[in-house]
């Protein structure tokens, strides 16, 4: 039994998600004019991850002979057989069947659309079309991943104003930068699958002039938030500058010294920073002008 959910769990990738999830939840309080039901928030929060553990799932089958061939997966589930392929491709389906359903009958139709074509992006956009292709395929192949602000706003007002798109543009400017840092300490993987990964392909220094080049946009969207939401104020400003300077410090220290252990420290810290900055958007937020 214990075997059954560690393999599931390596299947809908649990923690990926909750970083989808922690950036939906800004947009359910900012959306609306008042704070949304608990019903709603978790209602749109089981959908959206359900929605983002089918898109892993659907990523892991198309990608299941390449997982094989790298050390870090070839022990997952469906390459080393422990979960077959039909078993995968059935429970995808009804996670999305469901997850649209729940999204589409507690929230709205938009947002049940803007959850299934973050999918759609993730499983043909990046998996099929760019991931194989081009070593820009996260930076275009990213915006399946930007969708959970347009999924918070969408729930409780029903459409995707101004700040949900800013809050999109972080996300995905933020991608690239976090993603290559990944594939510089995971190169030597992605060249034994024939990933044509940015350090693969351009070296890490390159990587590294990427990853600078993605944090200053970053940041500057970072800081283009507090002028899009009303509702900002100065303990955003000054939080956010300080967490800003700190990556952007990290991604120049990357950029002189593009080694494994700088990549990984960046690339956790820039989980961090994401999760920081939306909680520091909740917390504004909730201080009474």
């Amino acid at each position: 039994m214990n075997n059954f959910f560690a393999d599931w769990n390596q299947m809908i990738k649990p923690r990926v998600s909750s970083l989808v999830l922690a950036t939906a939840v800004p947009g359910l309080y900012l959306g609306g004019p008042s704070a949304p039901s608990t019903l709603l928030v978790f209602m749109t929060m089981l959908g959206t991850f359900l929605m983002s553990s089918a898109s892993f799932i659907f990523n892991q089958i198309i990608e299941i002979d390449r997982d094989a061939k790298m050390k870090r997966t070839a022990n997952r589930p469906l390459p080393a057989g422990r979960i077959s392929i039909a078993q995968a491709w059935l429970v995808g389906f009804a996670m999305t069947f469901v997850a649209f359903g729940i999204l589409y009958y507690f929230a709205n139709l938009l947002t049940a659309i803007c959850a299934f074509a973050a999918l759609l992006a993730y499983v043909f956009l990046y998996t099929i079309l760019l991931k194989p292709r081009t070593h820009q395929n996260i930076v275009i192949g990213g915006v399946a991943g930007c969708v959970g602000p347009l999924i918070g706003y969408a729930a409780v007002s029903n459409s995707l104003p101004l700040p949900a798109w800013i809050l999109f543009l972080m996300i995905f400017l933020w991608t690239p930068a976090h993603f290559w840092a990944l594939a510089i300490f995971l190169k030597e993987d992605y060249s034994d699958a024939n990933f044509p990964m940015l350090p693969v392909v351009k070296g890490v220094k390159e990587t590294g002039r990427s990853i600078l080049f993605y944090t200053v946009l970053y940041v500057g969207s970072v800081i283009a938030f507090y002028w899009a939401e009303p509702s900002m104020g100065w303990l955003y400003m000054i939080s956010s500058v300080a967490l800003s300077i700190s990556i952007l410090y990290l991604s120049v220290k990357l950029f002189q010294n593009p080694e494994p252990k700088f990549a990984r420290g960046f690339f956790f810290f820039s989980i961090l920073h994401l999760f920081l900055i939306n909680i520091l958007i909740l917390i504004d937020h909730s201080i009474p002008a």
